[in-house]
């Protein structure tokens, strides 16, 4: 982790288990667990579960900021998504995301895919 406080924002929890392992999941701004997202992270093989939860997390604050729920969020909105985040897609993709972040490389966009 890079040691941020998130406040105000969905964010990253890491757990550290009873055989002292760790898990990853998302909570809400107010610390409640995101319930979809710990669904999906916890199907994930360990050691990818943190991978996937900030690919997940990135993608979940772009859906507040687009006024989306994941039951409402369709194909052409993860086909901006994708956009928005650095895949090459012909049109426009809508408003800028990750300001003053660099692109996903081609990497990080097939396992942005692989996650949503």
């Amino acid at each position: 982790m890079d040691g941020k406080l998130v406040i105000d924002d969905l964010r990253v929890q890491e757990l550290e288990l009873a055989d002292g392992t760790f898990a990853y999941t998302i909570l809400w701004p107010e610390g409640a667990t995101h319930r979809e997202a710990d669904g999906f992270l916890r199907t994930r093989q360990p050691g990818t579960d943190r991978t996937y939860a900030f690919q997940l997390v990135d993608h979940l604050r772009w859906l507040v900021h687009e006024g989306l729920t994941p039951a409402s969020v369709t194909l052409d909105d993860l086909y901006r998504y994708m956009g928005a985040v650095g895949a090459k897609v012909p049109g426009p993709y809508g408003q800028p995301w990750r300001t003053g972040k660099r692109p996903y490389g081609h990497s990080a966009l097939k396992l942005a895919a692989s996650c949503l």
